[in-house]
């Protein structure tokens, strides 16, 4: 093995390489659970839409307004739909090219979370080979110390 000053740098070379991995590793799981909250959002608003389409127009309907708030409402018209695009920006499309768009964005987000738990797989797996190098390291200072 390396002397024990050499030995110590590689140590602490692992060990911040390490705190890196963990820090990326907690910043992936907060967008997965970003995307995760996104498609569930998405999921909604097509049933939503889904069972506006099948509404007619006039119908009474609960509306959520908000922190789990509801109003009651009549529906106007069940052919128009008002989807946000973005940075305040929001498009007026029919019932199936509304369901179409959110279950496109859906299908986008869903890709990209992927993408990132596979990232996260290849950050555990980079973390678990310094825990080992790092184990590697300590028993084998232990035994230099019995001898």
């Amino acid at each position: 093995m390396s002397s024990p000053a050499g030995a110590e740098e590689e140590i602490q070379r692992l060990f911040l390489a390490y705190q890196q991995y963990q820090a990326q590793a907690e910043a992936l799981v907060r967008q997965i659970s970003l995307a995760q909250l996104t498609m569930e959002g998405l999921d909604r608003a097509a049933t939503a839409v889904d069972a506006m389409e099948k509404s007619q127009e006039g119908q009474e309907m609960l509306v959520p307004i908000g922190s789990g708030s509801l109003i009651h409402a009549r529906l106007a018209s069940s052919a128009k739909v008002i989807l946000g695009v973005g940075a305040g920006v929001s498009i007026e499309k029919n019932t199936s090219e509304a369901k179409e768009a959110l279950l496109a964005r859906k299908g986008e987000i869903s890709e990209s979370s992927r993408k990132l738990n596979e990232a996260l797989s290849k950050i555990d797996q980079e973390m678990q080979k310094i825990q080992d190098v790092l184990a590697k390291y300590e028993s084998h200072a232990g035994s230099e110390r019995i001898v």
